[in-house]
């Protein structure tokens, strides 16, 4: 099977200034480093589109990310906020992995 993961995340580049954890990556609406996630992976047939979806939810965060993933036949994803609480989008159950 033909299939793709790609993961974006703060967890190698970024820098901690005033105890205020800052992202490589930038969110386009507040010209900021977005916040709130530090990985987000996206499972999909093409990897073109899997690299895209994992930044664009990175800087969309938790709840409209999934929702948008959600809406997207045939691609997963895995987001860890910056509390480490996991989130998955609804064709993963990561309970039978525990």
């Amino acid at each position: 099977i033909d299939s793709a993961v790609e993961t974006s995340g703060s967890y190698e580049k970024y820098v901690t200034f005033n105890n205020i954890r800052y992202s490589h990556i930038i969110d386009p609406r507040s010209g900021y480093p977005a916040t709130g996630i530090v990985s987000v992976s996206v499972f999909a047939k093409q990897t073109e589109i899997a690299d895209a979806l994992a930044t664009g939810v990175f800087v969309l965060g938790v709840e409209v990310g999934l929702n948008l993933i959600n809406q997207l036949k045939g691609i997963e994803c895995i987001i860890v906020d910056d509390k480490g609480k996991i989130f998955t989008s609804k064709g993963i159950d990561i309970k039978k992995y525990e």
